[in-house]
């Protein structure tokens, strides 16, 4: 299920579906921090396991080489550092931005030269790559859909499951904001009931953001459950616990029960997700799982100007 498969803190799960070699003592092992690939520009995260526990360690060095299976004449399509963004987060996660050119599986062999080590760790994953995502992509145009703000609700606590104190990120609804001419970030996410716990200090980051470019940016937080939020996020679990037990697939009302109007209408089944749209309302990159100030200042600073993110892998 793809709820239970957004982070690496989900450890036993992610290492019996990733790991192409049994671990052992010492070893580190890279997992999956994020749960599809799809052809064009990708965003992703990788954490690190050792001994049982997450590798957060800023100065260890993970270098990629990527592999298309489908084309054995090819050994090495392309190589990548992956870039440390660990701070607030509960674990470390190690980004890149690669792009891929078409469908089907895909190799990586990651390098990892943990602080004070000599010789890397190398180990191997593999990836598939969907021609298409099922949640909207780069290069899509935003789901022009009503989100909550202030003036919808009789309290604030009606706007997110977690405290409410700032209310900068609710100002404007998404489909009202893809009109006013500006870039929007809108994030998608839980605080008191993520489940990846990281929903709360993404949010805290964006928060802190809007404080600096909210004069240029449309900031939006959407409340990934319906109020009353404790309800629907039960409601929720216990869809979870029955298709465990019957060993099947949700049906598509399944997948929906709990989730607000937004979260249905994007398609989205896991959290947290950012998403940045240009001024013109078309996505120019989105981030699944946890975020931090040091990579998306920069991609807020290009969007504003109109460059390309991400060194080029994402393009306004």
């Amino acid at each position: 299920m793809r709820f239970r498969l957004l982070i690496f803190l989900l450890l036993a799960l992610l290492l019996g579906a990733c790991a192409q070699q049994p671990t052992r003592s010492g070893q580190v092992t890279p997992v999956f921090a994020f749960t599809e690939a799809v052809v064009g520009p990708n965003r992703i995260a990788l954490g690190l396991i050792r001994d049982g526990s997450p590798v957060n360690d800023p100065g260890a060095k993970i270098h990629l080489r990527f592999f298309d299976l489908n084309d054995t004449s090819s050994p090495v399509r392309f190589e990548t550092d992956a870039i440390y963004y660990g701070q607030g987060l509960p674990a470390a996660i190690y980004v890149a931005y690669p792009t891929f050119d078409r469908a089907g599986n895909w190799g990586i062999e990651v390098q990892t030269t943990l602080s004070g080590q000599s010789e890397p760790t190398v180990a191997r994953l593999r990836l598939e790559v969907k021609e298409r995502s099922d949640v909207p992509n780069v290069g899509d145009k935003a789901i022009p859909v009503k989100t909550l703000t202030v003036r919808d609700v009789p309290d604030p606590s009606y706007l997110s499951s977690g405290r409410v104190d700032d209310l900068s990120m609710y100002q404007i609804s998404l489909d009202a904001a893809l009109q006013n001419g500006k870039p929007t970030a809108l994030l998608f996410a839980t605080p008191a009931f993520c489940r990846t716990a990281v929903c709360a200090p993404s949010l805290s980051v964006m928060q802190g953001l809007q404080k600096i470019y909210g004069d240029r940016i449309n900031f939006i937080h959407v409340e990934v459950f319906r109020h009353p939020f404790r309800e629907s996020f039960e409601a929720q679990s216990a869809v979870f616990q029955k298709l465990a037990q019957e060993g099947r697939a949700p049906t598509l009302e399944e997948r929906n029960v709990g989730l607000s109007d937004p979260m249905i209408a994007w398609g989205l089944q896991s959290e947290p997700w950012l998403f940045l749209i240009d001024a013109n309302g078309t996505i120019v990159a989105r981030y699944e799982g946890g975020i931090t100030r040091e990579e998306i200042t920069p991609a807020l600073e290009n969007l504003i100007a109109g460059r390309p993110l991400h060194g080029g892998s994402y393009k306004p």
